[in-house]
């Protein structure tokens, strides 16, 4: 019939572009098994290519969230508001001790980079161990407790 001659077309439009992508093969699976579902099933034509589009465009969403998911990388704090965390904490005095705090599992705030001089220093910021942990002063643009450090 045209209905399962559209299906046909639709599934290997859905194949060719699937090729070499993990998940968009599995992609292509699952449509196979709905319409295997959905020729069984044998509904009116109307309904059936209904449902079939509904289910099709349904697992095209899922995999573009999917992908979309998968790109996604962490956000960070800026530089300054992650300086200011961890001079909050006052509990390093070192990178060694901020190392050994990673490797010991502690860090469980997801905002706060695992290795803040790579991230940073990515990001044009980074000042140097010292500067993150709150060990020196210097080329401080700002006063943790807001008074003028003049007065």
């Amino acid at each position: 019939t045209a209905l399962e001659e559209e299906t046909a077309d639709s599934l290997d439009n859905i194949k060719s572009q699937g090729e070499g992508d993990t998940a968009e093969k599995e992609t292509g699976k699952a449509i196979e098994e709905v319409v295997e579902e959905t020729a069984l099933e044998e509904e009116p034509a109307g309904d059936a290519f209904e449902d079939l589009s509904w289910r099709v465009e349904k697992l095209r969403l899922e995999e573009a969230n999917t992908a979309r998911f998968l790109k996604a990388r962490p956000r960070f704090l800026p530089y300054d508001e992650c300086r200011k965390w961890v001079m909050a904490w006052g509990r390093w005095e070192s990178e060694e001790e901020w190392r050994s705090w990673i490797e010991d599992g502690e860090k469980r705030n997801s905002y706060i980079p695992t290795r803040p001089d790579e991230y940073y220093v990515r990001m044009g910021q980074w000042r140097g161990w010292d500067h993150f942990l709150g060990l020196s002063s210097e080329g401080d643009d700002d006063s943790l407790d807001g008074e003028d450090e003049f007065q």
